[in-house]
């Protein structure tokens, strides 16, 4: 029964002991508790081991002191029958009187080792029923200590070891949770980055467009401006060519190098839903020096504005 109940309060404490260390005030007060009671145990132990230790010493010193006593009270039984034999037999009174007085002194020696024996007897039954009491005592105080570890530390100890689990348990969670919320984040922070890209390289697209779309804007501003410029001197002309008698011929297209206009043709995009008798049309008519609007009219219903750009800039035509 004292080996389970020490076990069991031995094991409650290294189970506790071993615990995460997330309540160090908790976890030292039941450490501090445990190893009191420990020392207590301890103590109460010894106590009563010494006790125990005493009590047999005791026991043998009260046995071989009974045992000379016994031995020394049949000496003087002898003694006396020795004497009585003395008494009876037919000596002379110096020999009877020296025997006598001879056996008196053995006799008178035998009593008083025999007193002494029963004093030093005594004096060990006293302290047989002293070390007795104390046996008494040190194994009520080992039981006392005893039912304080069962019904106080061990139900202390198990309580606050439960209450760590369930405590690291949440927190486990509380960390799983914390766990998941961070890849949350860091997904969406992915996610964030990534359309912060897309955003980027359409906005440097629409910026591009906006480009293109202002330079096809100057180009057709510088258009219409040579067109203006044009009808008024194909005006001038018409009143000149009405007063003359034979008319001016106009004059023709520059050409321009083939290979150039392959070559533009071949990185302006766009050109990639033509068909390929479109693309030829395309082809001779920007070769003939056509102006460049008009030549992709004639494949486009609408003018697409990059391939307009490009072929403007490639080309270095003013229309």
């Amino acid at each position: 029964m004292i080996v389970c109940l020490v076990l069991g309060a031995a094991g409650g404490y290294a189970a506790f002991r071993f615990l995460p260390s997330y309540s160090s005030t908790a976890h030292d007060e039941a450490r501090a508790a445990a190893v009191s009671a420990n020392d207590a145990l301890a103590a109460a132990r010894k106590d009563l081991d010494e006790a125990r230790s005493i009590q047999q010493s005791d026991r043998a010193q009260l046995e071989a002191l009974q045992a000379t006593i016994a031995r020394q009270a049949a000496d003087l039984d002898a003694m006396t029958e020795r004497l009585a034999a003395v008494s009876s037999q037919a000596r002379s009174p110096e020999d009877q009187s020296s025997v006598v007085e001879a056996l008196s002194r053995e006799r008178d020696r035998l009593t008083g080792e025999n007193e002494s024996l029963k004093r030093d007897l005594a004096a060990l039954q006293t302290e047989r029923d002293a070390g007795k009491q104390s046996t008494t005592v040190a194994e009520a105080r080992l039981e006392a200590e005893l039912a304080r570890l069962r019904d106080e530390v061990v139900p202390e100890l198990t309580a606050e070891r439960d209450r760590l689990n369930r405590k690291t348990l949440m927190m486990l969670a509380d960390q799983t949770n914390l766990k998941a919320q961070a890849k949350a984040a860091a997904d969406a922070r992915a996610e964030d980055a990534k359309r912060i890209a897309e955003l980027k390289t359409r906005l440097a697209d629409a910026e591009g467009e906006l480009t293109a779309s202002q330079e096809v804007l100057d180009a057709l501003k510088l258009e219409s401006r040579a067109g203006q410029e044009s009808e008024s001197v194909t005006d001038s002309n018409a009143a000149k060519a009405a007063t003359q008698p034979d008319a001016v011929e106009k004059p023709a297209l520059d050409t321009r190098k083939p290979d150039a206009v392959a070559q533009a043709l071949r990185t302006a995009p766009g050109l990639e839903t033509l068909s390929q008798a479109d693309l030829q049309r395309l082809t001779d008519t920007l070769i003939a020096g056509e102006c460049v609007t008009t030549a992709l009219k004639s494949v486009f219903d609408r003018v697409p504005i990059l391939t307009l750009r490009n072929l403007i800039r490639d080309l270095n035509s003013d229309c």
